[in-house]
């Protein structure tokens, strides 16, 4: 007895390839690849924060910590090498954006002693004879200060803008080959000096006494700790380092990140969020210099802060206005007053330390200067001007004209930033899994058509 074995039904996915010629099947596999991987690469590029962030210093940094080190190249027993492109030594510009109190950063005029006395932002300074130069960035008494030295020759640049107003701040200092120093803050040009003209580069191959820190560009603190320096207290963002001078005149600073160039030989974003490795997105050849934060300190610093000069956090709720004295010694005025009436007095401000006499009565006398105060000037919103002189005491009471330092300071006061949610930055990585797995299924159904090709 003879059996006949019968094939199963193909598929309709089957039916539809084998209907195709040989060669539509593999230009619709070829097209669909290609489709699989454009869904696929965005979501194997690194994810930043949301909005991105900035480091946040806390001037804490005695015993080699609240910092951020990266090297000028590769380390060999405390010696560079060789050079990473961030060790540069003729043209340069330095750029960054930076936010300072002035109660924080303390640090006294340095003009006359070297930058290297102020809270210091970036140090590249060294150690000993046997360099090149050395240089570096730092507030001084709440201004920019930019240094340059080879050997005993030491130029410094000091700007006349005070910066430590807890603001951002653009900054750029450039430096040419020919010696001269310009530093300009928010693009305007602050002060200009001679320098030390040629190279200025860390030398490879130097020995030190300091391998832990000489050969280095370090961040918010003096490399060495040297006695009478001070650390930086504030914020920093988006420092870019170019093997050129950029500016020669005013500009207007940037309103989003810089972008790296052909010039660019360094590049921090500061976007990682978390971590301890400072990336390098320059793309420069011979890089990337990649830095590395050295927590510690009494804050812990530094830290990832939301705070940008492109994102700046929500600021605090204001707080409830002060509420009214409970004894109210002005009658609201008549229903049918003349609208011409000199109005009240107004009541009490909160720093008010007593209550004005009965009409009748002889006016208090005006504390010293009082008299001439309301004689020279009327304050806005307290006094109505065309009010004749009258024995009544208002001029004796102390209003709403109250100095500035009598004003509640909640608006002013720095706000601390705080890290950004957990959801903001897992967020776009959920979005990366779900485009790498829809990459993931075309490039198999691409599989899937070409080996029913035949």
């Amino acid at each position: 007895m003879s059996s006949t074995q019968i094939g199963k039904k193909p598929s309709s996915t089957r039916r539809l390839a084998q209907g195709l010629s040989p060669g539509l099947r593999r230009t619709i596999a070829l097209l669909l690849g290609c489709m699989g991987l454009l869904f696929a690469l965005p979501a194997a590029q690194p994810v930043a924060a949301a909005d991105g962030t900035s480091l946040r210093f806390f001037g804490s940094g005695a015993g080699d910590s609240d910092r951020v080190k990266i090297p000028l190249g590769p380390l060999n027993d405390g010696q560079i090498t060789g050079s990473h492109p961030i060790n540069v030594g003729g043209d340069f510009t330095i750029e960054f954006w930076m936010r300072a109190a002035a109660d924080e950063n303390g640090a006294p005029d340095c003009a006359a002693n070297g930058w290297y006395y102020g809270n210091i932002i970036i140090d590249r300074d060294v150690d000993g004879a046997g360099d090149y130069g050395d240089y570096g960035v730092a507030l001084c008494a709440g201004r920019i200060a930019f240094g340059v030295s080879t050997g005993e020759d030491d130029r410094l640049a000091v700007g006349a803008t005070t910066v430590t107003d807890d603001r951002w701040h653009h900054i750029a200092v450039t430096r040419a080959d020919g010696g001269l120093l310009e530093l300009y803050v928010d693009g305007q040009l602050d002060a200009q000096t001679a320098g030390p003209t040629g190279r200025i580069d860390y030398r490879t191959d130097r020995p030190t006494n300091q391998p832990n820190s000489d050969p280095y560009l370090v961040l918010g603190a003096e490399k060495h700790d040297y006695a009478g320096s001070f650390y930086y207290n504030g914020f920093l963002d988006d420092l870019h380092l170019s093997a050129q001078v950029r500016y020669t005149g005013a500009f207007t600073p940037p309103t989003a990140p810089h972008l790296p160039d052909t010039a660019t030989v360094a590049l921090y974003r500061f976007d990682e969020g978390a971590g301890t490795t400072i990336g390098d997105s320059s793309g420069a050849p011979g890089g990337p210099s990649t830095g590395t934060l050295i927590v510690g300190g009494a804050a812990g610093g530094p830290v990832w802060s939301s705070d940008t000069p492109f994102h700046a956090p929500p600021e605090a709720e204001p707080p409830p206005e002060p509420s009214e004295p409970a004894t109210e010694t002005s009658a609201p005025p008549e229903p049918d007053a003349e609208p011409d009436a000199t109005p009240a007095p107004p009541p009490a401000s909160e720093t008010a330390e007593s209550t004005p006499e009965p009409a009748s009565a002889e006016p208090s006398p005006a504390p010293p200067g009082a008299e001439t105060e309301t004689s020279t000037a009327q304050p806005t919103g307290n006094l109505n001007p065309e009010t004749p002189e009258t024995t009544t005491p208002t001029a004796a009471v102390p209003t709403a004209e109250a100095t500035p330092t009598d004003i509640p300071q909640a608006a002013i006061t720095p706000i601390e930033p705080t890290a950004p949610p957990p959801a903001e930055i897992f967020a776009p990585l959920t979005w990366s899994f779900v485009v790498a797995g829809l990459g993931l299924l075309v490039s198999l159904t691409t599989v899937v058509l070409w080996r029913r090709r035949a």
